[in-house]
């Protein structure tokens, strides 16, 4: 019995050991690759560089009634205000589109379209199911090189990483507007998608819908 105890423990200290490890490897993998991205992340308008022409906005989830969250609408809101002031010429969005009748990218769309966007000034890719597969389409099926990249600060960290990975010449432009009743959970979400998103490039994952890019 004493010995069965003992071996308990042994296996008890192991895993907590293990453990350890790996909590320690994801903040470790979170601060790098918030200390890298940070030098590229800009949080006013006015020092956006005037070279980055191309804004990619990323999805997020919608209303039921068809327009866009809080996390959405600020992003998008970005993209307008840049385009507004003559800083991008084209807005890349990228989201869901599976659903025909109800999808991230055709609120968007009308969203941008409502407020003075021109339609032939906007990409729609609709294969953006996650940010690797918008950062990978952005680069290999789109083809654009040089890009703004728009999120909350909490999730623009993870996607420039990718795209500095990926060889995109980019940079983030910071769509925060306050604090989000949900931003811990996010930013927590995040520290773990970090590590995905190392496992991703490591097995050079292809995104799993790969459509051509359509232009509207």
């Amino acid at each position: 019995m004493g010995k069965f105890v003992k071996i308990r423990k042994f296996i008890i200290r192991k895993s907590l050991l293990l453990v350890g490890l790996v909590i320690a490897f994801t903040l470790l993998v979170a601060l790098i690759i918030q200390i890298y991205t940070s030098y590229f992340i800009y949080n006013y308008q006015g020092n956006v560089p005037q070279d980055y022409r191309i804004a990619v906005v990323f999805g997020a989830k919608v209303q039921s009634d068809r327009n866009p969250t809080r996390f959405l609408k600020d992003r998008l809101d970005a993209a307008i205000r840049l385009y507004k002031e003559d800083q991008i010429d084209v807005i890349l969005l990228s989201g869901e589109k599976i659903h025909e009748n109800f999808n991230e990218i055709d609120v968007m769309e009308k969203y941008l379209l409502d407020r003075g966007v021109k339609i032939e000034d906007t990409y729609l890719d609709g294969a953006g199911l996650d940010t690797y597969s918008t950062i990978y389409r952005t680069k290999n099926i789109y083809k654009f090189k040089k890009v703004i990249l728009i999120s909350q600060s909490y999730h623009l960290k993870r996607a420039l990483f990718l795209g500095k990975v990926f060889g995109l010449d980019c940079v983030g432009y910071n769509a925060d507007s306050g604090p989000y009743k949900t931003e811990g959970k996010q930013s927590f979400r995040e520290v773990l998608a970090n590590i995905k998103a190392l496992l991703d490039i490591r097995s050079d994952r292809a995104p799993e819908i790969i459509i051509e890019p359509k232009k509207e």
